[in-house]
Parts: structure tokens; sequence; C-alpha cells
């Protein structure tokens, strides 16, 4: 039987995204959450854990929102003047060209993973914010943390885009999913590229239908018209509470009866 692990992105962002991560995870739906751990609701996600035992849980690393746990003094090639992070256009441009320090992220990332652990949480996945650990030299980072701490999976490299050419959708229909260093769901899918589209797509029903693959479907949930403080998001608030509603509609139930897809966990997928 196919399965389908559904993602939930962002808990401790804000708590209107802590309150729908919940609620969809109450609902049946949501089966994993990735944790952003330098928020300033990441405590009150952490705490809401601790009463969602079926809840999967990793961390989400992240180098381009907010502040660091470290001090800025230790990380300064991560930060501005400020001692916030470059925004994720500046930040991957000097990943890209050497004004960053993968020492010092190193550094950060292992603080990252470390606080969740502080607190009690049992991390079965990693990945990342704006997925920079695509890149060889966070990959390498984000591989070396699981195997120090024990996180059995991570997040697959597989992306299943709307911007795919035929050529490349072709080759995958056609072959066996490539599998990664640590166990992996087989693609992975994100609700903010695809939207309704999803439910129709019958390249994507095809390749996540197969017998034994493991998809795993990221969202980016969250309430409109709340009017608490937020740092700059990548996505409104209206676009997140449209990714509520849609996975809680009838449609999307049917998508998931027709395409036979069982819900777990990263946990399940060792």
């Amino acid at each position: 039987m196919p399965r389908l692990i559904i993602n939930a992105d962002d808990f401790g962002y804000s708590g209107a995204v802590n309150r729908a991560i919940t609620d969809l995870h109450r609902a049946g739906l949501v089966t994993s959450a990735s944790l952003l751990v330098n928020m300033p609701h990441s405590e009150d996600a952490a705490a809401l854990i601790h009463g969602l035992s079926e809840l999967s849980v990793g961390v989400h690393l992240n180098l381009t929102m907010g502040r660091p746990l470290l001090p800025a003094k230790r990380v300064p090639s991560l930060v501005d003047e400020d001692g916030s992070y470059w925004p994720a256009p500046v930040q991957y441009g000097r990943m890209l060209t050497g004004k960053f320090s993968w020492q010092e992220a190193a550094a950060e990332l292992e603080a990252q993973v470390e606080w969740a652990l502080a607190r009690g949480l049992q991390l079965d996945n990693l990945d990342s914010h704006m997925h920079f650990h695509m890149l060889p030299a966070a990959r390498r980072l984000t591989l070396q943390l699981a195997r120090r701490y024990g996180v059995p999976a991570w997040r697959s490299p597989n992306v299943l885009s709307t911007l795919m050419p035929l050529r490349l959708w072709a080759d995958l229909l056609a072959a066996p999913p490539k599998r990664s260093q640590l166990p992996a769901p087989d693609y992975l899918v994100i609700l903010q590229q695809w939207g309704d589209r999803l439910l129709t797509d019958q390249r994507v029903a095809r390749l996540v239908s197969r017998r034994g693959v493991v998809t795993e479907l990221v969202l980016h949930p969250g309430y409109a018209g709340d009017q608490e403080p937020r740092l700059p998001d990548q996505l409104s608030e209206q676009r997140r509470q449209e990714e509520v509603e849609l996975v809680l509609s009838p449609g999307f139930q049917a998508w998931l009866q027709r395409l036979g897809l069982r819900l777990v966990g990263f946990g399940d997928i060792r």
C-alpha cells in the first residue's frame, strides 16, 4: 500500500501556525511537524508536542529567518549587523560565494537540534527552512547531525515540482525512486507549489500511488486574522489558511481514498 506523510512546516512560527497544525493533527490529517526552534512561539510548540503523542516530530533547521540560537559573535558570517540571519536570497548567495562559514553553520545547527532534545522531544526526522539542506555542504552537515543524534530519517531530495519538464516526469514514471543515504520518503510534494491542482494531476497520482512508495506532502498551515507581531514570512496568512481549508475539503479526502494512501509518520519508514 502506498503511504503518505503529511508534514506541517514552521511549528513555532506563530500562535496561529501552532493552532492550525494542532487542529489538523487532531483532525487525523497532519501526521508530522517540523519545529522551528528560534521563533517567539517555539517554546509553546514544544509544550504542545508533549500532548500530541501520535505526532511525528522533526527539526526545521533554519539559517535564514530570525536570529540564531548562538550569540552573533560566534556565527558572524551567518548574520547581518543587527545579529539577524541574512534573508534567504542573500544567505544563499553568501553560501555560494564563500562569504558563509559552514563551520559556524554546523555549530548553530547542532545547537538547534540540542534545543529540541533538551525539551524532551523525540526526533525522527530533520529537514530545513527554505530547503537549504539540498545544497551539498548543508546536506553533509545534516547527515552528520542525524547520525550523531540518532535521528533516523530526513526529507527527500526528490521534489515533484510543477516546473519539472516532461522528460523528467517520463524518467520518474519509468524508473523506481532513487534512495538517499538516510531513510527518506521517496518523493516530496509541496502544497504551496501545487494548490488544488494536486488533486487532479495524473502524473503525481501515478507516482505516489505506486505500491510501497512513501511520499511526503509538505503543508504550511496557519490562520488569517491573527494580529500578533510576526517575523517576515514567505507566505501570507491568507495563503496559509487556504492550505488548511484545502486539506480539510471533501476533495482532498476523496483524493486520499482514490489513491489508496495510508497516512503515516517518519517513524514508519525506517
